[in-house]
């Protein structure tokens, strides 16, 4: 029997590390949600496409609070469903009752998260559990001899 690819073993040894995070980040995102991971994925999603611009500019990593609401961009709700591969009505039930609970807000040419929504103390505790998960993640990769280069 033939010796095992390193790249090979690299790659499933980061696959099932990169796993744990995943599932590690979606736990914390339901428990954020009330145990809602849907309407949790589809904040999740608005809050990127908001933002996305403001990384390509290279202007988000200056950042130390979120961006005000004035700069985020809004995006509409048929393109968060298509970008989820959800029904676009299940997506705009999800939406409506965020909007309800203050958790989105509707805009000229669709929605936004509100930066209000991003500085809550449950929020925050989520950023930061969310950064020791990433660390984590990193720490057992190194760990492990698989190279993030």
């Amino acid at each position: 029997m033939s010796e095992p690819d390193s790249s090979a073993a690299g790659a499933r040894v980061a696959v099932r590390l990169g796993s744990d995070y995943m599932l590690r980040s979606l736990q914390m995102l339901g428990e954020l949600a009330d145990g809602e991971l849907l309407p949790a994925l589809i904040s999740l999603a608005i809050v990127q496409a908001n933002v996305a611009h403001l990384e390509q500019e290279g202007g988000f990593r200056e950042l130390d609070e979120p961006p005000q609401d004035e700069n985020r961009r809004p995006i509409s709700i048929l393109a968060i469903a298509n970008g989820l591969g959800l029904p676009y009505e299940t997506t705009r039930r999800h939406v409506e009752k965020m909007i309800a609970a203050g958790q989105c807000a509707r805009v000229r040419g669709g929605v936004i998260v509100p930066t209000a929504a991003l500085t809550t103390p449950r929020h925050r505790e989520f950023v930061l559990a969310n950064l020791a998960n990433l660390r984590r993640l990193y720490r057992n990769l190194r760990r492990a001899g698989v190279s993030l280069d």
